[in-house]
């Protein structure tokens, strides 16, 4: 929170200096003066940026936990394969931790799997309290779940090695009904960026100017409007949504 607030105080005071400079100075100067209401919103401007700041700085945790969560469930299905051969060899869950722990192709599970082998080895505790310690720490739902059934797994006598096995069937399932819904929209947003970006941007080009010359008033301004800013914008929006969606699967 201190960081956050000095930012913000940061940022209102940079901008009031730049605003100051740009409104009492640059500005008489070359024979422009600011009247009440400008300089009224010249002074304001700070305190809303400062403002704006403060509420993204606060979302910016958030956002990076969201993104944690999706890249732990993107290797989870792949992570519990790893984790059920290990467990079929005989290896117990302190040792199955420290080898994925190792493991950078499962991306950010390797930290969850680093997390529970640090506790235990570092700060002494049992391998059912480390997970407990993991389960409130992690962002990803589905990991959070899939601890959760190791300990009850765990105590109440079970079999980790039939647990896990289970496990990697159930998420492996569920990955590859995301991935068919991943190309169905995918799928879609193809057929869209042509109807949109292709096809609709080639018949506003023809017939606008078309519409422009038989009316006697031809204006070459909408068509560049149209071309340098319609256009890139409606490629960069289908590019955003198209990364989104495919980090998300």
């Amino acid at each position: 929170m201190s960081f956050i607030m000095l930012n913000s105080l940061l940022v209102m005071i940079a901008s009031f200096a730049v605003l100051s400079t740009l409104g009492f100075l640059i500005f008489p100067s070359v024979g422009v003066y600011l009247d009440m209401g400008l300089t009224v919103f010249f002074l304001v401007i700070p305190v809303l940026l400062g403002i704006l700041v403060y509420f993204i700085s606060l979302k910016i945790p958030s956002f990076r936990a969201k993104s944690r969560g999706k890249k732990i469930n993107l290797h989870l299905a792949y992570a519990l394969n790893f984790i059920s051969a290990m467990s079929s060899a005989g290896i117990t869950p302190t040792e199955i931790f420290k080898s994925l722990s190792k493991q950078d192709i499962y991306g950010e599970i390797k930290e969850e799997a680093s997390w529970i082998y640090r506790d235990v080895t570092l700060f002494g505790k049992d391998v059912i309290t480390a997970i407990r310690y993991n389960i409130d720490r992690t962002p990803s739902q589905k990991f959070k779940e899939f601890l959760q059934g190791m300990i009850v797994t765990v105590t109440s006598g079970g079999s980790l090695k039939s647990y896990f096995m289970s496990k990697a069937n159930q998420y492996m399932w569920e990955n590859r009904q995301e991935q068919k819904q991943l190309l169905e929209s995918l799928g879609i947003m193809a057929e869209s960026y042509v109807t949109a970006a292709v096809a609709g941007i080639l018949l506003l080009l023809i017939v606008i100017p078309l519409m422009m010359i038989i009316s006697g008033d031809f204006n070459a301004t909408f068509l560049y409007i149209l071309i340098f800013m319609v256009v890139p914008l409606i490629h960069i929006g289908f590019s955003v949504v198209i990364k989104s969606m495919s980090q998300g699967a």
